[in-house]
């Protein structure tokens, strides 16, 4: 077969359709629309606290919002490999407001986007304990155990990381080429949209001391990284 505009319509387009009216009329979406939500709280804090990276927010924005779209488009796997750039583009956003001199050669001399997750809490103590308590004093009261923040970063990172380089338990393991509703793997895509929320409303909570916002301590303490 080969592909026309017509046989793309068809194929594709449709069938998109399709799933996206039997993924809206077999589940309860609302805690994914409370996720964008959340998104767009923690982008109107960015705004107001650390405007200067209000870009980068609209960027994780837009893909946290592709992320759900492909999702519920039957596009799952795709959907998670979004999730780790909104993890990474997340956890730089907060890395570059403690340190102006990188975010500038990032901005203005194209400096390499080598600032990984596991980089950052590698080689920069991202998020640790001792990390936190630069900016948030109670932090050893209101964490679950130390390094909890900087623990969960790193294993919702290697999970995402799983998916984007295709272990095998991560695939979809189709029989066939086709795009198909899946409640399944609708299901797991919300619990990994959940905890990359969850940990990037900590991280907002945590660096700006913005504990106002009970939607978003809520979800933060979901993580089971702190208690607010």
């Amino acid at each position: 077969m080969s592909y026309t505009k017509k046989v793309y319509q068809e194929n594709i387009i449709r069938n998109v359709e399709k799933i996206n009216l039997q993924t809206l009329k077999e589940n309860d979406l609302t805690p994914l629309l409370n996720l964008l939500d959340n998104t767009l709280d923690i982008l109107e804090g960015i705004n107001q606290n650390a405007p200067e990276i209000s870009e980068l927010w609209n960027e994780i924005a837009s893909d946290v919002i592709s992320s759900v779209n492909s999702a519920t488009s039957g596009f799952y796997r795709q959907a998670i490999i979004t999730l780790r750039s909104v993890l990474e583009l997340g956890c730089n956003s907060f890395y570059y407001v403690d340190h102006k001199v990188e975010y500038h050669l990032f901005k203005m001399h194209d400096a390499k986007a080598d600032k990984y997750v596991s980089a950052l809490i590698r080689d920069y103590d991202f998020f640790t304990s001792n990390y936190i308590s630069s900016f948030y004093n109670d932090i050893k009261s209101i964490q679950t155990s130390d390094n909890s923040v900087s623990n969960y970063l790193n294993k919702t990172y290697q999970q995402l990381s799983d998916v984007v380089h295709g272990r095998y338990k991560t695939l979809t393991k189709q029989s066939t080429l086709t795009v198909g509703y899946d409640k399944q793997q609708l299901s797991f895509f919300k619990d990994k949209l959940s905890s990359v929320l969850g940990i990037l409303s900590t991280m907002y909570t945590l660096r700006f001391g913005v504990t106002g916002n009970t939607s978003l301590t809520t979800l933060a303490n979901t993580t089971g990284t702190v208690r607010f």
